[in-house]
């Protein structure tokens, strides 16, 4: 891998040249005279190597710091702070640099934000292993449909991008990202080459091994001989979705209120030692030992049996990829299990979230299942929630429904980051919040 220099094979390469009109034969070969993309990380791939081996170093602060630190991000330094990171996506120096350009996905509007995202992270992986620089195009951006359109009271400022909500992927522009085909699904842009590359990411994908770039397998593979490609997978795509879903100070400035129960209502419930419910407030940050559960019902259920004809993932089979509707009984029996094997560590108190109403009134109802003597730390549960909008459907249909889609999708961020706050979590593997909430507090830990 080390020695290896890539170029794409002509089975990558896909239509013409936007800006020429040449075939794909012609496309290729000026990019392999002009251009190599090297693979070789040099210097940066072995210093990486060797920090893999090293133990981490403690937090720098407190757990209750760290989260009051989210909701207070200013700009691309705090969020690095906060994670005690670096970010080689935002180079010195921008001139010179190879892009990849990421034009909205077929079927966008079909899907919700995890499956965006957890799509965005093969960009970035492709990015990463090419050593470009990952951008979103400027007329047709992949996740749109969350962000209010300029012309109907949205921000001009940031067009009908996840810019809106999330800090750029870099600070970086070319001038390829304007004007791109729609029919075109990326590109890459490569300094003193007068024509676009078109790339076709699941065949590059499926030539050059997994979505995780390879000096980050190496490195896992340092630490774990033996870890499983699934779980590289996984791994990878957390991390990709904590960089893609970097909130900017806009967004962050909303959450904080919208947390401090300023636009929504933000709900608590316990049974007091006569078994009857009382109304609590909901604290910030949550308690120590508060479970998240998150249960995913609206269009799981159905959308890939339904949208067999809107394929945003060649390597899905869609008719064994339907996921069963868990119970909400079932999340709480599971909870309750772990409290009960750690009673030191959790108490029977939880953030619920979900696009189901009825779960909600039945959390309001739910003391516990399991008996007293098997159900842990304390009796019966404290439960928290926020009283957002919701409709057990589809993200689309939710969005048409409640107003404003970026405040929308903010009050969806917010149950994400209201997760994080948690220190267990009880969900499905088969959701894409699942991954995104793995990602955000991998980094926050």
């Amino acid at each position: 891998m080390a020695s290896d220099l890539w170029q794409p094979g002509p089975s990558e390469l896909v239509g013409t040249s936007p800006s020429t009109g040449r075939g794909d034969s012609a496309a290729h070969e000026e990019y392999r005279k002009k251009d190599y993309i090297e693979r070789n990380f040099g210097a940066l791939e072995k210093s990486f190597i060797e920090s893999a081996r090293q133990a981490s170093n403690p937090p720098k602060r407190s757990r209750d710091d760290s989260i009051r630190l989210i909701y207070e991000i200013s700009g691309a330094g705090d969020w690095l702070d906060l994670i005690e990171g670096h970010d080689d996506h935002n180079p010195a120096n921008c001139k010179g640099q190879k892009f990849l350009i990421l034009n909205k996905f077929p079927g966008d509007d079909a899907y919700g934000l995890g499956a965006i995202i957890q799509r965005i992270s093969d960009y970035l992986s492709i990015a990463v292993q090419t050593n470009s620089i990952l951008l979103y195009a400027g007329d047709l951006s992949p996740g749109e449909h969350f962000i209010q359109d300029p012309t109907d009271g949205g921000d001009s400022s940031c067009g009908r991008t996840l810019d809106c909500i999330f800090q750029e992927l870099s600070k970086c522009k070319s001038a390829a990202q304007e004007g791109l085909d729609g029919k075109v699904q990326s590109i890459f842009a490569v300094p003193n080459l007068d024509s676009e590359v078109n790339l076709d990411a699941e065949i590059y994908l499926a030539k050059h091994g997994s979505a995780i770039p390879p000096v980050f397998e190496a490195a896992l593979r340092l630490i774990q001989p033996d870890i499983t490609s699934e779980m590289m997978k996984y791994w990878w795509r957390a991390q990709a979705a904590a960089y893609i879903m970097r909130l900017n100070s806009k967004a962050a400035s909303r959450m904080k209120e919208l947390r401090l129960g300023k636009g929504v209502q933000q709900a608590g419930i316990l049974w007091d030692m006569d078994g009857q419910p009382q109304p609590i407030a909901l604290p910030f940050p949550m308690p120590e030992g508060t479970f998240s559960i998150h249960v995913r019902h609206g269009d799981k259920g159905y959308e890939e049996r339904d949208m067999q004809s809107v394929r945003l993932r060649n390597d899905i089979d869609f008719n064994r990829s339907e996921m069963r509707l868990v119970p909400f009984n079932d999340y709480v029996v599971r909870a309750e299990k772990f409290s009960a094997e750690n009673p030191l560590g959790t108490w029977k108190r939880a953030f619920l979230s979900t696009e189901d109403p009825n779960v909600i009134e039945q959390m309001k109802s739910m003391a516990r299942i399991t008996p007293f003597s098997y159900s842990g730390s304390n009796a019966r549960w404290t439960w928290y929630w926020s009283n957002i909008p919701r409709l057990n459907t589809s993200p689309e249909t939710q969005l048409r429904e409640f107003g404003n889609r970026t405040d929308l999708t903010l009050k969806w961020m917010l149950q994400l980051v209201m997760a994080i706050e948690c220190d267990a979590f009880v969900g499905t593997r088969g959701v894409s919040q699942t991954c995104n909430l793995t990602g955000y507090s991998s980094k926050l830990q």
